[in-house]
């Protein structure tokens, strides 16, 4: 008879999504230069709440796209739903992904797919 699990999970799978975008191929010298968290700096609560300043954490690359002025401009709008853009690097790639968001919720973002092309040309500027 098979042993039962002494502490069953009251769940099955939830219906929480993430979107990663994916830069391939980086040829990672270095991986804690690649890893950066982008992290919003926000002022007032609730409807009033906006973005006053995009804070960048990590090694390098979070140096370089926090330089990036542009950028910066084009992740306040995003950034009261989104809360913290993380990038890791991988084997050969780097991932780009955001907090994990219901399947309700789940959406492709034009816009969005826009900044995170610009974080990829960073990304390769890294790697020259």
């Amino acid at each position: 008879m098979a042993k039962q699990d002494p502490n069953p999970l009251p769940y099955g799978a939830l219906p929480y999504f993430q979107i990663h975008y994916l830069i391939e191929p980086v040829k990672i010298s270095n991986p804690s230069s690649y890893m950066a968290k982008c992290r919003a700096k926000t002022q007032g609560h609730f409807g009033n709440k906006r973005v006053i300043d995009i804070q960048w954490i990590g090694g390098r690359l979070a140096q370089d796209l926090a330089s990036d002025k542009e950028l910066t401009e084009m992740l306040k709008p995003f950034m009261i739903e989104e809360r913290e853009i993380s990038i890791d690097p991988q084997k050969d790639r780097v991932r780009v992904y955001t907090k994990w968001k219901r399947e309700d919720k789940l959406e492709f973002d034009p816009q969005f797919f826009h900044v995170v092309e610009r974080i990829a040309k960073t990304i390769k500027k890294l790697e020259s």
